[in-house]
């Protein structure tokens, strides 16, 4: 794997040193994958994760019922891809405070563990949802840079016609948090995401 170019590490004096954060991207990139579901689809199985509070269609809530009975929350991961679209900016660490509590961001994730205790220690990181019509607002608002090699904000961009949560809601729903957790490329998170959907 290492010859063929699949997992990163560096040869030093016949032997490959292999770092855990590569060996974390080519577990994550080693998963089974699936066609996307659309976001409709991805939003209304996390809703019926989480105990529904959607206003769903019969058919939709069935629909998202047997795809959670077939494999699980944690078995869904790369079909829910299409809830969000994911993107990396570095932001000042005095700012983060503040990006956190922005009224425009849902925390999620990283950002939601003091909300659902899994165990994981993380450090100054900001995760979380924004709708597709503020995020740019956002961006500009806490000079957040899409180009850093050490990013540590993740905006997850929804359509504003898919957005599932309330106008005062601060903090994702559990079922949302886990699915972040497991999409993400260390294994610390993934185990804390498992976690996090195995007490839904």
């Amino acid at each position: 794997m290492l010859e063929a170019g699949d997992l990163s590490g560096q040869r030093i004096s016949g032997s490959w040193i292999v770092s855990a954060r590569a060996v974390a991207v080519f577990e994550h990139s080693r998963r089974p994958a699936g066609r996307p579901w659309s976001a409709s689809s991805a939003w209304a199985v996390l809703d019926v994760a989480g105990g529904g509070g959607q206003d769903l269609e019969s058919l939709q809530r069935s629909r998202a019922r047997a795809r959670l009975r077939s494999v699980g929350l944690d078995g869904l991961v790369d079909r829910l891809a299409s809830r969000a679209s994911p993107r990396s900016f570095f932001g000042h660490p005095g700012m983060l405070d503040d990006l956190i509590s922005d009224p425009d961001l849902v925390r999620s994730g990283v950002s939601a563990l003091s909300e659902y205790p899994v165990g994981l220690v993380v450090g100054d990181e900001v995760e979380g949802y924004v709708r597709s019509s503020r995020i740019a607002a956002l961006v500009s608002r806490f000079a957040l840079d899409e180009l850093s090699e050490h990013p540590n904000v993740v905006l997850r961009d929804v359509g504003d016609e898919f957005w599932p949560f309330d106008e005062d809601q601060v903090v994702a729903p559990k079922p949302v948090v886990a699915v972040d957790l497991l999409d993400a490329a260390d294994s610390r998170s993934r185990r804390a995401g498992a976690a996090l959907a195995a007490s839904l």
